[in-house]
């Protein structure tokens, strides 16, 4: 794949004096024409590396077995297996083209600076050219060490006329273009590119895209024409910017995506008509400074494609809210946006409100002059109907209720839907909340009638509970309720510690703190729920006195000992007195609280009088919640 591409490797030249340099730009702003160069894309292909020598660059070597080294080259589509320092120094990249496997040349330039491209190609004099690059620093962004950026210039018949500058190392390819005009007399020029920088380390980049086109005037023309069917269509462009001094034109078409460009004859101006478009047809404006350039690839601009796309209305049709005159409500028709309009009750609106029954047309007229035509048949109807509603049963409930009935006209099927929801043809809707409802009855035709109503919750059934929020151990407390309306039904949770579930009042004697809640029912089904938390506090255990005299007559105060627990208790499980030498004198087991076994008049086990002094108790305790404690202490026994 000869590219007539002449690399001169050796051709070094002066750094100590460099000619002034400018950055390449271009100021090319219009359409450009064909490349001169159709192989500056290098071609594409399944293998890796081009597996023949392409002769393009005889001052370097190519490189069969990848990375090339100082002063070699290589034409490859992909750099992502290579292995040596190119695994560990080079980026991972395919060409820089859409085509797949497309290739790209990867330099590794040579240790001295000089000439890596030339080439002789025609131009036409008075023309202004382009020429471009795309090219990449292949170093990664992220290698350590000094390395050398390549620095690229670009000649001119031997002349430079700018540089790139450094190419960074950013991963990214980029295009350098420049620009220049033919000058009176020229037919050729010598295009070269110069490597400012030495090899070694770094000075790695590939290249891809190279392309020399002629430069020309903006050209507007569409991406797609559309045309009317059965008639002709009118390309017009508009140029802009152009360089030329006089301008000529000749038009191409093709049939298909294939592009085989033809010249349509007599077509040298600015607008051309085609009498018979056809869809998908291309057509593209080739311009130029001369009659003789217009033939010469190198000195014509070309614009962009425009593809003929014929204008279908064929599906046009009246669309509209409503084709039907519903209740004395005149239907709504509309045809769209388009440039113009004409009904056949005269109206040139897009949209017209029929307010009589019949046939209505409307023909349209797009931007482009086509033309389609529809008609409607618009019928009156009337519809009617009645409803009536329940409120729920309860607050809050769904169980509101509506239902349609004497529904008079329509057309078709009668359905009946609610707050805009699905239609159905049972008359009736149930499971409805409190609130504002829209019943909507239509026929077959969408005649609507709307009747709006409005469900009401009755009074909110209410109860509340009451009672002492705070009680002692073993102590009981009335829970009272009241409410607004009288239920039948009555359940208490937890039941645990009330003396009835069933009831509305109970009387609660919970072994800890507790939350109550009752549930109540009336005949209507309708429910209420409350809460109260009886907070159980801690109670004295047990009281015992601390001296009694059994020979006092006073009616048997403080005649006796005996020991006072709390209502919580529920068992003696033992109550024992001992002397100060550690005999028991006194012992009762297994009783109740209460019980007067309990009482101790100052005798032993004999009944003998026990002297006046200082006596130990010890009793031991069962609770109702199942604990069960030990106490002690001491009694003084006097005597009179």
């Amino acid at each position: 794949m000869a590219l007539g591409l002449v690399f001169w490797a050796n051709q070094a030249f002066s750094q100590t004096n460099p000619p002034p340099l400018t950055v390449c730009t271009s100021t090319c702003t219009g359409n450009l024409g064909e490349n001169v160069f159709p192989d500056g894309d290098f071609g594409a292909g399944q293998a890796n590396i081009l597996p023949m020598n392409p002769g393009v660059a005889p001052g370097y070597q190519y490189n069969f077995n990848p990375p090339p080294d100082d002063g070699y080259y290589t034409i490859t589509n992909n750099t992502t297996n290579w292995g040596s320092f190119a695994a560990t120094a080079w980026i991972n990249i395919p060409d820089n083209g859409p085509e797949s496997n497309g290739y790209m040349m990867v330099v590794n330039a040579s240790y001295q600076p000089g000439l890596f491209y030339r080439k002789t190609v025609d131009v036409c004099e008075n023309t202004l050219y382009e020429f471009s690059i795309d090219v990449i620093n292949v170093v990664g962004k992220n290698v350590s060490g000094v390395q050398i950026m390549p620095n690229i210039a670009f000649l001119i018949d031997g002349n430079v006329v700018c540089e790139t500058g450094n190419i960074p190392r950013d991963e990214s390819w980029r295009t350098v273009r420049f620009s220049f005009t033919s000058v009176p007399g020229q037919t050729k020029v010598e295009l070269s590119l110069r490597n400012n920088a030495p090899g070694g380390i770094g000075n790695d980049l590939a290249i891809d895209n190279i392309s020399f086109r002629a430069c020309g005037p903006e050209i507007d023309l569409p991406a797609f024409s559309f045309y009317c069917p059965g008639k002709s269509l009118i390309l017009n462009v508009d140029l802009q910017n152009s360089p030329y001094p006089n301008t000529v034109y000749q038009w191409q078409s093709a049939p298909n995506s294939s592009l085989n460009w033809t010249n349509l004859s007599n077509t040298n101006t600015a607008s051309i008509e085609i009498p018979t478009p056809t869809d998908s047809t291309f057509f593209r404006l080739i311009v130029a400074s001369s009659i003789g350039n217009l033939a010469l690839p190198y000195c014509r601009a070309i614009s962009s494609v425009s593809q003929l796309k014929v204008e279908d209305l064929s599906n046009f049709a009246i669309a509209g809210t409503d084709t039907i005159i519903c209740n004395g409500a005149p239907g709504i028709l509309q045809a769209g946006k388009y440039a113009a309009y004409a009904w056949s009750n005269g109206a040139i609106s897009d949209t017209i409100l029929a307010t009589s029954p019949g046939l209505y047309a409307v023909t349209i007229t797009s931007a482009l002059g086509c033309t389609a035509t529809d008609d409607l048949e618009v019928f009156e109807v009337t519809l009617t109907a009645e409803a009536d509603w329940e409120n729920p049963v309860c607050a809050g409930d769904r169980t509101g209720r509506v239902t349609a009935y004497a529904i008079q006209g329509g057309k078709g099927t009668i359905q009946f839907a609610i707050d805009g929801g699905k239609s159905q043809i049972q008359p009736y809707f149930d499971q409805l909340l409190a609130g504002k409802h829209l019943l909507i009855v239509s026929d077959s035709l969408q005649c609507r009638y709307e009747i709006p109503f409005e469900l009401v919750d009755p009074q909110r059934f209410e109860l509340s509970l009451s009672g002492n929020d705070e009680i002692k151990e073993g102590d009981s407390v009335l829970i009272t309720s009241t409410f607004n309306y009288t239920p039948i039904l009555f359940n208490w949770q937890p039941a645990a510690g009330l003396n009835c579930k069933n009831c509305p009042s109970p009387w609660a004697t919970p072994f800890r703190t507790t939350m109550y809640t009752l549930q109540v029912q009336d005949a209507l089904g309708c429910s209420a729920s409350d809460s109260i938390r009886i907070t159980v506090l801690p109670k004295l255990d047990i009281y015992a006195p601390n001296v009694f005299n059994p020979d006092i007559s006073n009616n048997g105060d403080n005649n006796y000992f005996t020991i006072f627990p709390s209502k919580s208790a529920v068992r003696i499980q033992y109550l024992r007195i001992f002397n100060r030498w550690g005999a028991e004198i006194f012992s009762r087991k297994d009783l109740i609280p209460g019980d007067r076994a309990l009482l101790w008049d100052g005798s032993d086990h004999g009944e003998r009088a026990a002297e006046a002094g200082v006596y130990l108790w010890v009793a031991k305790i069962e609770f109702f919640d199942g604990e069960i404690k030990t106490y002690q202490g001491d009694i003084t026994l006097l005597r009179q």
